[in-house]
């Protein structure tokens, strides 16, 4: 053995660790890399994990990218670990689906018809927002079921293909399909990612960043050329980042305004409010001036 199987056989004595694909048993199929042609499997990857650690799920799965395996594992820490306060955001992408569309719908009537039972449409309101909350997250949980369920179809069918090939079986173009779907799949889920690890950046007031460009990109606007303060035309990435952020830098920036133009505008304004105005000013509101009013926030 070399020095450095030598080093790795200690640390895993130590540490102690355990050998998460070897606790599998030894009639599982636990290879974790084979020839394209299926003439050579070896075992030469390796994930290790605290004797500590309740392993709960584990499962070697076939990758469309690579022609090692990937290892899924799920286990379970000792102990209580308290998850702090999270912030909900709508997942945006919900509102394009016409099946969502019409459930929103049907259900928003129906809790319009609830608006008797409150004593204020301030009342309802605040529970309708609750409730539009609710709505959207298990319409979510149910988008992201939907999708762990077709992954899980696409990653079946791809391991039944690999065992076809492996018999001999000429299974090349359903293979390929297979794995365009599965690059598709993980391309949106990189995409998702990159988008929520972004909006933490806009929230704490961070300037133009990658999350304006997917923002662009997500509506099928493509921005290749901006022009900057100088007029020239810019088709980097990082130019049109820095053209972006000196135009909302120089929209918002303070200004320098006219003396005379202020003053005429602030001399035609009326410094005392006038006789009809004040008379209606001072007139006390009625229930139904108040019941129109709430009538109105609808």
């Amino acid at each position: 053995m070399d020095d450095a199987v030598k080093l790795l056989a200690e640390m895993v004595g130590e540490a102690p660790l355990i050998d998460v694909i070897g606790s599998m048993g030894p009639d599982t199929r636990n290879f974790t890399w084979s020839h394209s042609d299926g003439s050579l499997c070896s075992r030469i990857d390796f994930f290790f994990t605290s004797k500590s650690v309740r392993i709960r799920q584990h499962s070697i799965v076939t990758l469309h990218f690579s022609d090692h395996r990937a290892l899924r594992f799920q286990g379970g820490l000792t102990g209580t670990f308290l998850a702090g306060p999270g912030t909900w955001k709508l997942n945006s992408s919900l509102l394009g689906r016409e099946d969502v569309q019409e459930e929103l719908s049907r259900t928003y009537s129906e809790w319009q018809e609830m608006k008797d039972i409150f004593q204020s449409i301030g009342e309802w309101w605040k529970w309708e927002k609750g409730q539009i909350q609710d709505f959207f997250k298990n319409m979510g949980r149910k988008a992201a079921r939907g999708r762990r369920k077709e992954f899980s179809r696409m990653q079946q069918q791809l391991q039944e293909l690999y065992d076809l090939q492996l018999q001999g079986w000429d299974v090349m173009n359903p293979l390929e399909a297979v794995k365009k779907e599965l690059s598709e799949h993980f391309h949106d889920k990189s995409r998702r990612i990159i988008f929520r690890s972004n909006v933490e950046n806009l929230e704490k007031v961070e300037k133009c960043n990658s999350f304006f460009f997917k923002k662009i990109h997500s509506s099928h606007t493509p921005l290749v050329q901006l022009r900057n303060r100088e007029g020239t035309l810019c088709d980097t990435r990082e130019d049109i980042r820095k053209a972006v952020t000196d135009f909302y830098g120089d929209l918002y920036s303070k200004k320098r305004s006219g003396g005379d133009q202020a003053e005429n505008f602030l001399s035609d304004i009326p410094r005392k409010v006038s006789a009809p105005a004040r008379e209606v000013l001072n007139t006390p509101l009625t229930l139904e001036d108040l019941h129109l009013a709430v009538k109105s926030f609808r």
